[in-house]
This record gives structure tokens, C-alpha cells and sequence, in this order.
């Protein structure tokens, strides 16, 4: 046996009082009546179809004993109210007379409602502003925006892009009911009949902004789990990932480099982080490594620090550049501490930093959408092999 109540989602346009009309008129030739609404779903009883007619009306014009007569008079009666604002006449009777049969006297009954809706708009308008504006100003703020966008918060950026749509959805279903509502009442004072037969346009609109909005929470979870799922690290003696790996023997050449492990982290840790590589994922740059080496020759000891990402869009490399060297050096704050030199490295772009009363020397490449941030220990002239800066740049994750 079907459930005699039945519950529906209204995608109408929740001040859009003739759409509203109209889907319930609809529903009701369907043979759902209308029985009261909650904040987010109408309920309807089951019932033969019939050409029931409904109409909205602002609290406290036509719900008053004198209306009320009035209404009975006419054919109509009191269904029920619609949150705080209208009240809800129906009537049975196919010629029942409307309730006002002056189009222009029913426009200017909306003036009282009109001042309410402009009064909660303003306020709600700013909010929206406020909100649309808040991520582009925290992307200013920050130091290093490409790099921030691209890593470091990757699971609070899409939160953040979660939030944001969810706002500009709610925020854009709220703006296009309050310009439904404006409309009808510049309709109603020109005198021009309710357009009830329209609700289908403003529905289809709607339920194709509530399924974009659900494919997109579903895919920004999927994201998330994507990502988390995909990130992995280990030391670099014991995983069996291939990863970008700086040939350390071969720049110093000395076959016999072992690594040197770091005595804190292993006591402290159970890991040696001084031979460490770490992956990460995003949507903007889908491989991401961190990798660290600590070796040793005898008394001799060298390392290096890499940051290698692989980015999804070519535009996105000569920003990024520029934000990881910014991270990785005080350039901006005093330049004249440091040297930066081009590398002839084939089919690349590539600089040589070094900073003066410094250790160590630093290359910044960018090949394509590989980007990476190489800061090097030891007693060798990077300059001087850049074949091994080329095979760097060419890893392929496999």
C-alpha cells in the first residue's frame, strides 16, 4: 500500500509566490494535496486529482476574521501558512472568484513584504560578498599563493572550494527568489496576470544547480580520499616506490658513500629523516616529492634536499618557480646576500643560488611542468655536471 503522505522538495524559488502557486496546482492534479511544509520539504496527502487552486497571501491580510469571512464568501479556505511570511487559501470549486481580482491592488498589498525582503537582503548581500571575497584576499595574503595553492593545503583548499560553492549556490538561490519576488510584485502593479504555468523553467534551473552542487561535494570527497589514499613515505633504503634520487655518488665520485643516518630521529623516531622520501598529491600538481639524503665517505659527509613536483598545467611552472624560491631563500629581503646564476642545462631553465658566508649550493629548474628546488651539500660545483641536473628533471614516476 503506497504511504498516504507523500514528501516532496519544493525547487521552486521559495519566494516566488506564482511558480509556487502554480507547482502546487500542479501536484494537486496529480492527486498530492497540500497538508504543511517544514524548512525543507512539503508534505502532500494522497487523493484524487483535482483542479484545486492555491494562493499565497502575506500574513495578516486576508488571515484576519474579517478575511477569513471573506475568503469562506468567495469559496477559499485557510490551508495553512508557509513559514513566517504567507498564508496558504485553497479552494475546490473550478468558478470560485480570485481572491483579488485587481492585479494592481494585490501589487501594492506587497509593499509591506517588499520593505521585510529588501531589509534582510542587505545584510545577506554583504555576507555573500564577504564570503565570495575572503578566498581571493587570503590568496593575496599569502606569501607564497601558487605554492599554497598547488601544496601545502591541499585538503583545506578544497574544503575551502567546498565551502565557497555551497555559499555562492545558497547565496545565489536566495538572490534569485528575492528577484522573483520583485518581479511579480513590478508584474502585478502593471497589471499583468501571474504567471503560474512558468514554474517548470525555475524548477529544472534549480534542480540543475542542487545536482551540480551534489556532483561536486561527491567528487570533492572523492578528491580528498583519492589523495590521501595516494600519499606514501618511508626511508629511502627501504621503499620500493621509484622516486627522483640525486646521484650523490657520481657527483662526488666516490662509489663508496654510505648513508649516514641521523642518530636523533632513529633514537627519538625509530626513522632515519636524514634519508627520508615523502609523496604527496593534489589535483594541481600530482606528484610531489620530498626527498632528503645524508651520505658519508669516511670523514667526508655531503646531502642534499629536493623538492620535486610535477605540475597539471604548464602556466602554473614559472609561478611556482618564483614561489618556491621565495620560500626557499630570503632574496626578497636581502639580494645582495645572494648569487644567482644561469645553468646551462639541455631544454630547461635552470639557476645556480648561492648566498654569501653560506654552505651549500642551490638549483632551481623548471622542464615543462616538472618544477624542482635542489639544495645540495658538499664540496662538488653543480655548474659543472649538468647532465645529472637533466636526469633529475627527466624522472618519470616509473
Amino acid at each position: 500500500m503506497k504511504p498516504r503522505t507523500v514528501r516532496r522538495l519544493c525547487l521552486v524559488d521559495g519566494m516566488n509566490l506564482d511558480h509556487i502557486e502554480g507547482w502546487l496546482e500542479s501536484m494537486a492534479a496529480r492527486g498530492l494535496h497540500y497538508d504543511h511544509s517544514d524548512a525543507f520539504l512539503f508534505h502532500f496527502r494522497r487523493g484524487e486529482p483535482a483542479a484545486v487552486r492555491y494562493r499565497l497571501e502575506p500574513r495578516g491580510t486576508l488571515d484576519c476574521p474579517e478575511g477569513m469571512e471573506h475568503c469562506r464568501t468567495l469559496g477559499w479556505e485557510l490551508t495553512g501558512y508557509m513559514g513566517k511570511g504567507f498564508s496558504l487559501f485553497r479552494t475546490w470549486e473550478p468558478d470560485a472568484p480570485e481572491l483579488h481580482t485587481d492585479p494592481v491592488v494585490r501589487g501594492y498589498g506587497l509593499d509591506k513584504l517588499a520593505r521585510l525582503v529588501r531589509w534582510f537582503a542587505t545584510p545577506m548581500l554583504i555576507c555573500a560578498l564577504v564570503i565570495l571575497a575572503l578566498p581571493l584576499w587570503l590568496l593575496l595574503a599569502w606569501d607564497e599563493p601558487v605554492l599554497s595553492l598547488v601544496t601545502g593545503s591541499g585538503d583545506n583548499l578544497f574544503l575551502c572550494i567546498l565551502s565557497e560553492w555551497i555559499a555562492i549556490y545558497m547565496s545565489f538561490r536566495s538572490f534569485s527568489s528575492f528577484s522573483s519576488f520583485f518581479a511579480l510584485r513590478r508584474r502585478l502593479r502593471a497589471g499583468k496576470e501571474p504567471r503560474r504555468s512558468g514554474w517548470r523553467c525555475s524548477a529544472r534551473i534549480n534542480a540543475a544547480c542542487l545536482a551540480g552542487s551534489f556532483i561536486l561535494v561527491a567528487l570533492s570527497f572523492a578528491v580528498l580520499a583519492a589523495g590521501r589514499g595516494m600519499r606514501w613515505e618511508g626511508e629511502t633504503a627501504t621503499v620500493n616506490r621509484p622516486f627522483p634520487d640525486f646521484a650523490l655518488e657520481e657527483l662526488e665520485g666516490r662509489p663508496r658513500l654510505e648513508a649516514a643516518p641521523s642518530v636523533w630521529s632513529v633514537e627519538r623516531r625509530g626513522v632515519d629523516l636524514d634519508n627520508y622520501v615523502r609523496f604527496d598529491w593534489s589535483v594541481l600538481a600530482p606528484e610531489q616529492y620530498e626527498v632528503e639524503r645524508n651520505m658519508a665517505d669516511g670523514d667526508y659527509e655531503t646531502s642534499f634536499r629536493l623538492d620535486w613536483y610535477r605540475l597539471s598545467l604548464p602556466a602554473l611552472a614559472e609561478p611556482f618557480a618564483r614561489d618556491l624560491f621565495s620560500r626557499h631563500t630570503f632574496y626578497a629581503e636581502i639580494p645582495e646576500r645572494y648569487t644567482v646564476a644561469p645553468l646551462d642545462v639541455p631544454d630547461t631553465d635552470a639557476v645556480l643560488i648561492t648566498e654569501e658566508g653560506g654552505f651549500g649550493q642551490d638549483v632551481l629548474l623548471c622542464r615543462g611542468t616538472v618544477v624542482f628546488y635542489l639544495r645540495y651539500y658538499g664540496d662538488q660545483d653543480l655548474s659543472a655536471h649538468p647532465e645529472l641536473l637533466a636526469e633529475l628533471a627527466q624522472f618519470d614516476g616509473r
